[in-house]
């Protein structure tokens, strides 16, 4: 996979600064000729994969997505995850703990996506995007030191 994107950060403040929870979004570096590859999260074998689909078997919508003929459903031709970066000053930024959260169920198929992140006491509370086949949700993870994540 190749990294295609970086944006739509969530911040908060800490004791130890600014933590930022960035959007990633990556495509599969190997191309097929006449084929369009779509990323995803397989659940069942905890892994990325990649479907490929032959151009005469869906329409474009734009760069980023296409409709597939048979069932019409729309894929993304990407996937996304969230890091973790690290800022002490609020303009350098570190990958330090080099945490990420990635999708993990069948409802975060085609990536996770826009975090927010809200602290209350000792804890930091993440609402995000899950994208799958069902459609978009709002989701819901916790963190105390932004290296494990708990999903609700």
């Amino acid at each position: 996979m190749e990294v295609i994107g970086v944006f739509n950060p969530g911040a908060v403040q800490t004791d130890d600064g600014i933590v930022l929870l960035v959007r990633v979004a990556e495509q599969p570096v190997e191309h097929r000729q006449h084929y369009t590859a779509l990323p995803r999260w397989d659940a069942n074998q905890r892994n990325y994969i990649t479907d490929w689909i032959h151009k005469d078997e869906h329409t474009p919508v734009d760069v980023r997505v296409i409709r597939q003929r048979r069932d019409a459903l729309v894929r993304l031709t990407f996937i996304s995850h969230l890091r973790v970066f690290h800022s002490r000053d609020g303009r350098t930024l570190e990958n330090r703990s080099g945490a990420w959260l990635e999708p993990e169920n069948a409802y975060e198929e085609y990536g996770v996506e826009d975090p927010r992140i809200t602290r209350i006491a000792d804890t930091f509370y993440i609402t995000y995007v899950a994208v799958s086949r069902h459609g978009v949700a709002t989701a819901l993870a916790s963190t105390r030191d932004f290296k494990s994540f708990k999903r609700h």
